[in-house]
């Protein structure tokens, strides 16, 4: 963790902070930081901030605002559909989301797709814990979006998009580096996902007559978190 997450509602008016839980002792036992000692703190949303160790007891911690940062970097404003991973699998794609600062993640049930996934704490009460994460590693301050479909139509969905639908997978024949601008060019771009099996023939019918053109990120299998972070890191670099 090399950035705290603070969020604005936990402030006071005179930018006072209480932090309690795992955030105090990761800067009690893990940055070893004392009364007096900087923090880089993120506030989703709003930026990157400096604070101060003001107090700190056994159970808790005072922090109080000092100054704003410049931005560490440029989110990546883009919009990413996910088939209902697993999980596991679930979690690393959070964490990617809030590493890179993404618009919005969409995970909605495919027919192929074990439904009790949507049971696990990945995708209720634990959601955020994990964006979070990947928020503290880079310090993005843009907090993604997460949409989660549990009955609408994923294909319905997807013919109501005003965006640009890519379909991300290894047949296909476009490439990210065929795009002009790539990082700008994403912004009206939805990028989904399938599921590892791949699609089926009438999955395939069906972007075919809709006029979804495949996209390819090499000529190789890749898990889906594996996959979403080629691309992430491809639309970074450009």
């Amino acid at each position: 963790m090399n950035w705290l997450v603070v969020y604005e509602v936990e402030l006071n008016q005179n930018g006072l902070v209480q932090i309690y839980g795992e955030r105090h002792t990761h800067i009690k036992t893990v940055l070893k930081k004392e009364v007096g000692d900087a923090i880089q703190v993120v506030i989703p949303n709003f930026g990157n901030f400096l604070f101060k160790i003001e107090s700190t007891k056994e159970t808790s911690t005072s922090l109080q605002k000092e100054k704003s940062l410049p931005d560490i970097l440029n989110p990546l404003g883009i919009q990413t559909f996910f088939s209902l991973p697993r999980p596991q699998t679930g979690k690393k794609l959070l964490h990617l989301a809030g590493a890179y600062g993404v618009d919005t993640l969409y995970f909605y049930s495919t027919e192929s797709k074990n439904k009790e996934y949507w049971t696990s704490p990945v995708y209720n009460k634990d959601t955020n814990s994990y964006l979070e994460t990947g928020v503290s590693q880079t310090g993005n301050s843009r907090l993604p979006s997460v949409v989660q479909e549990r009955t609408t139509s994923w294909k319905q969905f997807l013919k109501l998009q005003e965006r640009k639908i890519y379909i991300l997978d290894r047949e296909g024949e476009k490439s990210i580096q065929t795009l002009p601008n790539p990082e700008e060019v994403a912004k009206e771009i939805l990028f989904v996902f399938g599921p590892e099996s791949g699609w089926k023939p009438d999955d395939i019918l069906f972007f075919q007559k809709n006029g979804f053109p495949m996209m390819s990120l090499g000529k190789i299998n890749l898990r889906t978190e594996f996959a979403y972070s080629a691309l992430l890191h491809q639309l970074f670099r450009s």
